[in-house]
């Protein structure tokens, strides 16, 4: 097992990923994982706000009606999600931007 920070936030004018904890993975792609999750996370706090559009708001600007064309809509609204998504993972001992201070436990 390896300590990760762990960064994720939003892209453009959001600031892009910030620093969320330090946890112990198996893998990288475990912390990655992790640092996705908290990246749609954060997407889903202000989706239908400055532009991130919210499941419903996807169907719409596509046309789409919701129960015949759910799958498409999922898929459309993930691809949303991706564009405005940022987020990665650091071993703590080879992380150069953040102090032991600041090293919290997710």
């Amino acid at each position: 097992m390896s300590l990760y920070n762990i960064y994720a936030g939003l892209s453009g004018g959001f600031g892009d990923a910030e620093y969320k904890g330090t946890a112990d993975f198996d893998s990288e792609q475990e912390a990655l994982q992790v640092a996705y999750e908290l990246a749609v996370a954060e997407y889903q706090e202000y989706e239908g706000c400055h532009g991130l559009l919210d499941w419903g708001e996807v169907a719409e600007e596509n046309n789409l009606d919701e129960e015949a064309d759910e799958d498409l809509i999922n898929e459309l609204y993930n691809q949303e999600i991706e564009s405005w998504i940022d987020y990665c993972v650091i071993l703590t001992e080879k992380d150069q931007n953040v102090s032991e201070d600041e090293i919290c436990e997710l």
